[in-house]
């Protein structure tokens, strides 16, 4: 290796400014394979790992345990021993000299335009990003989450495609009406949500709850899904869906109490950060929230309506399944419940939400799908 390559400050999401450096993985003269873990960084969504963006040597650590820095700044530099420490020295001055931030913009707002559209008698809140040409992209969240869990996903995905990312009935900015909160109750809603954006064909994505209601509106309108994304499904594993969770997140009253059950989401317990769970108590707090979280948690443990959905697969459209086999949540994926034509994608070192644990390997993924199935 003859090149010098910064390490930079990551951007983890649309709304992410800066990040505070936690601890090294590797030590200043370690030799380091291209996506080896280097350096634990927290910022106020998500405590994280930045890897190496090539193989080489970790010649500079720029950045140590404390110290906070914008995106895009310099951490490190990996090179190869061949570089003189002269060359690394004079690389990282001259980049320190030139280095201008990029302007904040304004908490990803800009990149992503918020609205509400009227469905089924809801207001159901939208997020929009990318180009106004080309087959949308729909994202749909999980149980008890919101269009935010897609912000490591929106900028990658966007420059595919436009961006439709929605909150569910009874969660977000929603309405908080979830009627019987059964999964048709939640299709038929977002369903409409499309119809009144004037959406005739789409890529649906959806991860957990969202993904059964992805699944559910891909099987009963066929004529609007050009392809499926499942992100850990729930419903298809033999196992079902975790109790402790469903129940943990509705009972906890208190940022200690709900740790916990947001600790299952992850594969690494030590991302989940203080604002993470604030969130999801400030949600809680919202009248009707409780209320809805729990119609739809009875239609989740019961079972029927995932086991009539499994009955369907075959009416599917293109689909592939993004799962880990280490999620608490929904349990390991059974490929044979979801028929013989769907792609199955294992995500390793990931729990209950890979497309936000591992956003960049998740986003490529999901990009070379969308390039296969749309059409010309």
């Amino acid at each position: 290796m003859s090149e010098i390559t910064p390490v930079r400050m990551p951007k983890w999401g649309l709304s992410m400014q800066e990040g505070v450096i936690i601890d090294w993985w590797k030590t200043e003269g370690a030799t380091v394979a291209e996506g080896d873990d280097l350096v634990d960084i927290e910022t106020s969504k998500i405590t994280n790992v930045c890897e190496s963006p090539v193989a080489g040597v970790l010649r500079r650590i720029v950045a140590g345990p404390g110290e906070t820095l914008v995106v895009g700044a310099l951490i490190g530099v990996v090179a190869g021993l061949d570089i003189d420490d002269r060359d690394i020295d004079a690389f990282v001055a001259d980049f320190q000299s030139s280095f201008t931030p990029a302007e904040p913009d304004g908490e990803g707002q800009q990149a992503l335009q918020l609205s509400t559209v009227e469905a089924a008698g809801r207001g159901i809140r939208i997020g929009r990003a990318g180009p106004a040409e080309g087959t949308p992209i729909v994202l749909i969240h999980g149980y008890a989450g919101d269009l935010n869990n897609w912000l490591f996903n929106i900028e990658a995905l966007s420059a595919h495609g436009p961006v439709i990312a929605l909150d569910l009935p009874g969660h977000g900015g929603s309405s908080k009406e979830v009627g019987d909160g059964s999964l048709h109750s939640l299709a038929d809603t977002v369903y409409a949500a499309l119809q009144s954006l004037g959406v005739v064909r789409a890529h649906l994505v959806g991860h957990s709850l969202g993904a059964t209601v992805v699944a559910r509106i891909a099987i009963d309108h066929p004529a609007l899904a050009a392809s499926t994304v499942l992100i850990a499904p729930a419903g298809f594993s033999s196992t079902g869906v975790s109790e402790a969770f469903l129940t943990g997140v509705i009972e906890a009253g208190r940022a200690r109490d709900l740790k916990p059950y947001m600790e299952m989401l992850l594969s690494d317990p030590a991302m989940v950060s203080k604002e993470m769970v604030d969130d999801v108590l400030k949600f809680k707090r919202l009248d009707g929230v409780e209320e809805a979280l729990s119609a739809i948690r009875r239609h989740l443990l019961d079972g029927v309506e995932a086991a009539h959905l499994r009955g369907e697969v075959a009416a599917l459209p293109p689909t592939m399944v993004i799962a880990s086999k280490a999620d608490l949540i929904v349990g390991i994926v059974d490929p044979a419940l979801l028929g013989a034509a769907a792609k199955m994608v294992w995500i390793d070192d990931a729990g209950h939400m890979p497309h936000l644990e591992k956003a960049d390997a998740v986003n490529a993924i999901i990009i070379d799908w969308l390039k296969a199935h749309d059409r010309p």
